[in-house]
Formats: C-alpha cells, sequence, structure tokens
C-alpha cells in the first residue's frame, strides 16, 4: 500500500502522467482546488457546497459543477449561512479521498485503455447519468465526483482482468476495496446522515458500474467490428493481423487462383467480404513487391 502510494506521488510519475493522462491530472487537480475552496468557505460560513451542488428542486447555476463538490448541500439558507457539522465535513473528506485515489490509481489505465476523449466522454456521460438517476430520489440531489469514480474501477478491474497480469493482483485488491468503500460510503451516509442529498451517492455507485460495463462491452464490440471490416486490428490485449501477412508470396498466388477460379465459374457476387478484401489486398501487395523488384 505503501509503495503504490509513494509510486502514485513521485515527481517523475506526476510529469509523465500529466502528459501521457491529461484528464486524470487535470480533474485531479481541479477536484482538490474546488475541495480546498468549499471546505474554506464552509468553515468559514460560505455556503459553497450548496452552490456547486446540483439542486434540481431549485437549479441553479454553480449546479453543473456539481461533480466538483463532495460536501453535501446542507445549508438551510443560502445567503446567512453555511451549516457547517463535524459528521458532515468527516463524510466529505472521506469521500473526496475515495473519488481522488481512485481517479489517481484507476484513471491512467481507463484513459489509455480509451483514450483521452473517450474517456473525458465517459465522464461526461456519468455526470449526466448521475443527475438523472438522482432527479427521480426524493431528496433531488447530486454532488460529488463518485459516479465516475466508480467507472473507473470497474472498468480498470475490466481492464485488467482481461490481461490477466499476476503481477497486478495487488492493485486490482485495492481497486476492490476502492469499490467496497463507495458503496459502503454511499449507503453509511444515506442511512445515518439526515440531509436528503446523501441519497444522491447511492445513485453515484449505482451509475458509475452500469456505465462501466456497457462501456467495455459496446467498445470490444467496436474493436471486433474493426477487426472484421479491416481483417486486423486490436481488440482488448489481443492483435489481429490480416492473413496476408501470414503467407509467402507463392501462397498468395494460390488463393488468388483459387478465387479467380471461383469468380470464372460462379461470378464476383460468390465472394464473401473476406475473400474480397483478400482479393484487394492481396492484388496491392503483388504490385508493392512487383514495384520493389523493378527499382532494384
Amino acid at each position: 500500500m505503501s509503495r503504490l502510494v509513494s509510486s502514485v506521488l513521485k515527481r517523475e510519475q506526476i510529469v509523465e502522467r500529466l502528459t501521457a493522462h491529461p484528464l486524470t491530472l487535470s480533474l485531479g487537480a481541479v477536484m482538490v482546488f474546488a475541495q480546498v475552496a468549499i471546505l474554506v468557505g464552509e468553515i468559514s460560513g460560505v455556503p459553497f457546497g450548496s452552490w456547486l451542488a446540483l439542486n434540481l428542486q431549485d437549479p441553479q447555476v454553480g449546479g453543473l459543477l456539481f461533480p466538483l463538490t463532495h460536501y453535501a448541500p446542507i445549508a438551510s439558507d443560502l445567503t446567512t449561512g453555511a451549516g457547517f457539522q463535524g459528521l458532515d465535513f468527516l463524510a466529505s473528506l472521506t469521500l473526496f479521498f475515495v473519488c481522488a485515489l481512485s481517479l489517481m490509481t484507476c484513471g491512467p489505465v481507463v484513459e489509455g485503455h480509451y483514450g483521452t476523449r473517450r474517456t473525458f466522454l465517459a465522464f461526461a456521460l456519468c455526470t449526466l447519468g448521475h443527475g438523472a438517476v438522482a432527479s427521480a430520489l426524493p431528496g433531488k440531489f447530486a454532488f460529488s465526483t463518485l459516479a465516475f469514480a466508480t467507472f473507473l474501477i470497474v472498468t480498470s478491474l475490466l481492464v485488467q482482468l482481461e490481461r490477466r497480469e499476476s503481477r497486478v493482483e495487488a492493485e486490482n485488491d485495492l481497486r476492490m476495496l476502492l469499490l467496497m468503500a463507495s458503496v459502503v460510503l454511499a449507503a453509511m451516509t444515506a442511512g445515518f446522515l439526515p440531509h436528503a442529498s446523501y441519497d444522491g451517492l447511492l445513485a453515484a455507485v449505482g451509475v458509475g458500474p452500469v456505465f462501466a460495463v456497457v462501456g467495455f462491452v459496446v467498445n470490444w464490440k467496436l474493436q471486433m467490428r474493426q477487426v472484421r471490416l479491416k481483417g486486423e486490428g486490436k481488440v482488448g490485449n489481443l492483435y489481429f493481423v490480416e492473413e496476408i501477412d501470414l503467407l509467402t508470396r507463392e501462397e498468395i498466388e494460390a488463393r488468388m487462383d483459387r478465387l479467380l477460379d471461383k469468380i470464372g465459374a460462379q461470378g464476383l457476387g460468390a465472394l464473401d467480404a473476406d475473400e474480397h478484401r483478400f482479393l484487394r489486398n492481396a492484388s496491392q501487395r503483388l504490385k508493392a513487391s512487383e514495384s520493389e523488384e523493378a527499382n532494384i
């Protein structure tokens, strides 16, 4: 655990993550600044938590930033006081710690798997899904990055399980611990803290894993579709190459002769998609080979 934390906090690791995984580091930095500002404001009597949380009964522009706040919007009067309370402060710190650790340990894996653009799209969809599900709950509040954090945890688990690497078993144990901590925290706060906004955390731990599984399956199917269309590509950690890359020139010419005989006997429509692709690629390969031989 200490070795994992030290690796996350190394300066070289931070610089590497910033260049390779910009969304993870950018979102993490914004979360830190937002959390500090909100807690200082709440302690000082300024209800930042209520201004930035999404209250669907009384929507405000600041509510659009609800994934950045981890302090429940417990202020009873937005103009006179923040309603700061010790248990809510403790819940806020715990929630922030779980989300931040999930982002720093799982974010790079997911961003490396999906790419920055798709990961940002996932963040937007988790945010919208969290707000939509929270709107169906009695309190109609949504706050925190917990939906995206659980999305990252489950997606990173699926990615690592697909790779079947035994060296990451300790990291997978940490991810499972973070997922369990997210569920327990959401259940405990919703059950024992009075404000209705904590019900929105239950929506978050429901939305994130569902989106993670659906997104993983959809991405896998899209990758398989590209492989079927191109004859080569990558699906998860498996690489598919065009069949023609594995054949000698004599084997390519022999198969081309068989396909040409098939066309002559049954017509061009007798070839399936794979045979059409093989014939096209084989023709290009032989032309390129003849051109290289002519230049020698």
